[in-house]
């Protein structure tokens, strides 16, 4: 069992746990919002991240094939336990729309105790399933 599925009501008050605790944010961007959702859905119905916020309409400003691109995105992140993190971005590179999605792994350094718990026990590990 995964523990609750809500985050914790009201902080213990405790220091946040180092970065060595091991929480992770994945940085994505995708076409539309319905491809973000998609993608967020399966994150958590995998127990691949405990949570993911889906933000709609950034604009990326990049190269792509040597010419200068803007494009409307949503931009998804994902909170989750960093030993899981390889499956979670291999799960939103299989089921991403772009030939080169932008996936990046961010480490936390820092934050509330009891939700960085939180989001620990709520992913599904290679060690925990």
């Amino acid at each position: 069992m995964l523990g609750n599925n809500k985050p914790p009501l009201r902080d213990s008050g405790e220091r946040a746990a180092p970065p060595a605790d091991g929480v992770v944010m994945i940085y994505a961007t995708f076409p539309s919002r319905e491809t973000a959702m998609a993608a967020a859905r399966g994150l958590v119905e995998h127990g691949l991240a405990a949570a993911v916020n889906v933000l709609a309409s950034v604009t990326s400003v990049f190269v792509w094939q040597g010419k200068m691109e803007t494009a409307d995105e949503t931009l998804m992140t994902a909170k989750l336990a960093a030993e899981g993190a390889d499956r979670a971005v291999a799960y939103i590179v299989a089921n991403h729309p772009y030939e080169t999605p932008g996936v990046l792994v961010i480490p936390v350094v820092g934050g509330s105790a009891d939700y960085l718990a939180w989001v620990r026990g709520n992913t599904r590990t290679a060690g925990r399933q």
